[in-house]
Order: C-alpha cells, then sequence, then structure tokens
C-alpha cells in the first residue's frame, strides 16, 4: 500500500472498513483519493489508522459491501 499525502488534500482522510462482493477486506478512503485490499480486518484497521494519524472517528465499519473503484 502506499501512503496517500494528506496535507494536499482540502478534507482530512476519512475511511471505511468492510467487505467486498467476494468476501475481502477493503479500506476505502470516502472521498475516492485510495484504499486497498487486505488479508483480514485487523491489517485494513491498521491501515487506515495509519492513513489518517490515528484521528477519532476518521475510520468507521459498515456492513455495506464495498467496492474500489
Amino acid at each position: 500500500m502506499l501512503s496517500i499525502p494528506s496535507k494536499s488534500f482540502r478534507h482530512p482522510l476519512a475511511f471505511l472498513i468492510g467487505r467486498d462482493v467476494e468476501g475481502h477486506w477493503l479500506a476505502v478512503e470516502t472521498h475516492g483519493r485510495g484504499g486497498g485490499i487486505f488479508s483480514d480486518r485487523s491489517a485494513a484497521l491498521r491501515y487506515a489508522a495509519f492513513e489518517t494519524g490515528h484521528r477519532p472517528r476518521a475510520v468507521r465499519m459498515t456492513a455495506k459491501t464495498l467496492r474500489l473503484l
């Protein structure tokens, strides 16, 4: 995964963590600026927390099916 340079964007990074239709764990940036496919939920959460600087409420879980664009 590549780090996203958050200082170059107007809105702070925020991620949704969930699964795709095939059951893979995804971390998807809510403004379409990045994300990734992960081996487990914990890895997706670690990535999203790191990318958001561990900001409170910047990473959310969802039961909805996600997809990377």
